[in-house]
């Protein structure tokens, strides 16, 4: 089976891993999985940022990688850019400052990529686009069966949780066409998705997510764990740990709330902190201001920043529970990730966090900060519900698995392949 995946979205993500999400690890690891695999030939597609996904193909996977099946004109200006950037590291000032004067001078010469050329694809090839819309091209093109993962309708059903741009989940919806394969990455978003568009339910799929089991897994090294506690300014006492991006649906305002409640109430110890990891999202100031609302919580709340993948199991590992209050989740990949760690989760009631987490992770109302209260104090206070909880999220996320994610994967183009 020819298939093919756009890829764009690991180009952006090669110069800019502090942004990469969610979203990117499953890109990457639907490309590298169906890479590996002998079911398919596997190619590239880059609608956008071909010169970045040209040079993330070349880094990881070498010259005998999955080909660029881009038109020639647009290979060969990306080829270009690269051979002056090879010798640079990706974050330098140097490649930053030659990216930039590469991208005036396209814009100077109104040089942008040309249309995918469709009409060299054999019939039957399959064109994968795991999160941006399809191009038109490619939509309009019949002897192409077209698939789209759709990851979850949040800014069609929650809009005032995003900037005014956020328009992808509408432009993915508005490229797809009566014959599109739908993938959708829980079942909560399967329901959102035939709610919302009224598709035919027997072309839309769910598979599932998972966490990668080379970065989440427990760490048991006292000292790994302590050198990177140390690295990220997490200085004594225990830790609860929540990792996500500090945007509204996030509910990161929430949850500090709810730990300054426990602080001002001396409902736990003095020495135990609450450590928030991730990047600086939209309404970034909403958090800083309940940060600063009073002193005695600034030096109880500790911010990472972006933490490397590598440092992520010890981090994880580390922490006494993870908790995770989102307003709202297409899947919700860091609960699964700090299962598979070994650790106990809190975690909210709503969309497809259930689904994902079962009976393995307490579950409160995301609003509510009695249940939120009351879920902390009983992990913090009883080792006894901890070790029950971290056996059950051991158990919980060896159901989900990457090599699952790709034979669902594979199986679904077979079945669009037999069609005729």
């Amino acid at each position: 089976m020819n298939v093919f995946i756009d890829a764009s979205p690991l180009g952006i993500g090669f110069y800019h891993p502090e942004a990469k999400t969610g979203v990117s690890r499953v890109v990457e690891e639907l490309v590298r999985g169906l890479w590996r695999s002998g079911d398919v030939h596997l190619s590239l597609a880059a609608p956008s940022y071909v010169s970045e996904t040209q040079r993330y193909a070349h880094y990881t996977f070498g010259r005998s990688g999955p080909r660029l099946v881009n038109d020639s004109a647009d290979r060969r200006w990306a080829a270009l850019e690269n051979t002056l950037l090879r010798s640079l590291s990706p974050g330098s000032k140097p490649s930053k400052a030659i990216r930039a004067g590469l991208s005036q001078f396209r814009q100077t010469l109104r040089i942008k990529p040309g249309p995918l050329p469709v009409g060299k694809w054999a019939p039957g090839t399959i064109y994968h686009s795991p999160f941006f819309p399809i191009p038109k091209e490619v939509a309009q093109a019949r002897h192409i069966r077209k698939v789209v993962t759709i990851h979850d309708l949040i800014p069609i059903q929650r809009p005032e949780w995003f900037r005014d741009g956020e328009q992808t989940v509408r432009q993915v919806i508005a490229s797809l066409t009566p014959h599109t394969h739908v993938v959708c990455v829980s079942e909560a978003t399967r329901t959102d998705f035939l709610s919302h568009t009224g598709f035919d339910p027997q072309r839309v799929s769910t598979i599932p997510l998972a966490a990668s089991r080379e970065l989440f897994y427990p760490v048991t090294d006292p000292d790994r764990i302590s050198a990177v506690q140390q690295r990220f300014g997490i200085k004594g006492g225990s830790y609860l740990l929540s990792l996500a991006t500090f945007e509204p649906r996030k509910n990161i305002d929430h949850l500090i709330r709810s730990f300054a409640r426990l602080v001002e109430s001396r409902s736990i110890p003095d020495d135990f902190n609450l450590v928030l990891v991730g990047t600086k999202g939209w309404k970034f100031d909403q958090i800083m201001a309940e940060i600063n609302r009073t002193d005695h919580l600034q030096s109880r709340i500790i911010l990472t920043g972006f933490v490397p993948d590598e440092d992520l199991a010890p981090l994880y590992s580390g922490a006494l529970a993870f908790v995770y209050p989102s307003l709202y989740e297409g899947f919700g990949l860091p609960p699964l990730e700090a299962m598979q760690c070994g650790l106990p989760v809190i975690t909210s009631n709503q969309s497809s966090l259930p689904e994902v987490v079962g009976d393995a992770a307490l579950l409160v109302p995301p609003t509510d900060s009695d249940a939120l209260c009351q879920a902390l104090q009983t992990l913090i206070n009883s080792s006894v519900v901890r070790a029950e909880l971290a056996q059950k999220a051991l158990e919980r996320a060896a159901s989900f698995s990457w090599d699952r994610f790709i034979r669902e994967h594979i199986e679904l183009y077979r079945t669009i392949s037999d069609k005729r």
